[in-house]
């Protein structure tokens, strides 16, 4: 029978899937991925299922890390081994960026979705849906516009998309000619995960955020997602209040452990 640690497992190894690092490597079996440094989640290990069982795994991560010009990140979750983060923190790794998982029933979103979008009279008269399978150069422009990300992070977002699982769908809304709000869709099973879920701030309140998670579930439904999830960073309150008024609800949080001053490598 499927514990709730099981579960939180499940979730976290299809989550891992939609955010490919650039170069990995393998501490048993835990993931060790760098990417630039760019993202925590794409520079981190992820530490999930048992303690690798070589005794040196701790030094052969911090030595990875440091050959990449990197500090060294760990990805810690309710499927991480029992007190992997207490260890950390004795071994100076500093607490960083606290996140949600949050699931919902995708039929569920739809539902409450629309019923927003028409109170705010949203219709498909006023809001033009653009969906991709392939990542295209107006979706990244106005990804990295909306995100006020410079042109050195084009490459790595670039690689990032191509090497996304398919089925995958990069969706924008358009009014006016002019992309207000955007997103990724991936669907693994019977789960579909979204990322890279941003509206423009000139348009916040108008109700595009239920707008683009609508046109992001309907397109999953389709490719057989029943439910599905995203991750989000606890503080980010209108974000999780969005979230939360269509139906998602937060199943377990996860933080990351860091320690930038791997210096101690270069005289051992």
């Amino acid at each position: 029978m499927q514990t709730e640690k099981d579960f939180f497992e499940f979730l976290d190894r299809i989550a891992v899937n939609t955010w490919p690092a650039e170069t990995s490597s393998m501490v048993d079996h835990w993931l060790v991925r760098a990417s630039q440094g760019i993202t925590k989640r794409a520079n981190s290990v992820f530490a999930v299922g048992p303690y690798p069982r070589e005794d040196n795994w701790l030094s052969r991560v911090e030595q990875f890390y440091h050959s990449h010009g990197l500090p060294a990140i760990f990805h810690i979750s309710h499927a991480s081994p029992e007190q992997l983060d207490l260890l950390l923190q004795d071994q100076g790794y500093e607490l960083d960026t606290p996140c949600l998982m949050m699931t919902a029933d995708s039929s569920f979103v739809a539902a409450k979705a629309l019923t927003y979008m028409q109170k705010k009279y949203l219709t498909s008269l006023s809001v033009d849906v653009h969906i991709s399978e392939t990542l295209t150069p107006e979706w990244l422009d106005a990804f990295l516009h909306l995100e006020k990300y410079p042109e050195e992070r084009r490459s790595f977002y670039q690689g990032l998309c191509d090497r996304m699982p398919s089925p995958k769908a990069f969706i924008s809304l358009k009014e006016g000619g002019q992309i207000v709000a955007l997103g990724t869709a991936i669907v693994e099973g019977t789960w579909a995960g979204f990322v890279n879920v941003i509206v423009h701030e000139e348009h916040r309140g108008k109700g595009y955020g239920y707008a683009i998670l609508h046109a992001m579930t309907t397109w999953s439904m389709t490719q057989g997602a029943a439910q599905q999830y995203l991750q989000v960073i606890s503080n980010n309150t209108p974000a999780v209040s969005l979230y939360g008024n269509l139906g998602y609800q937060t199943k377990y949080g996860y933080h990351y452990r860091v320690k930038y001053d791997l210096t101690a490598l270069v005289s051992s």
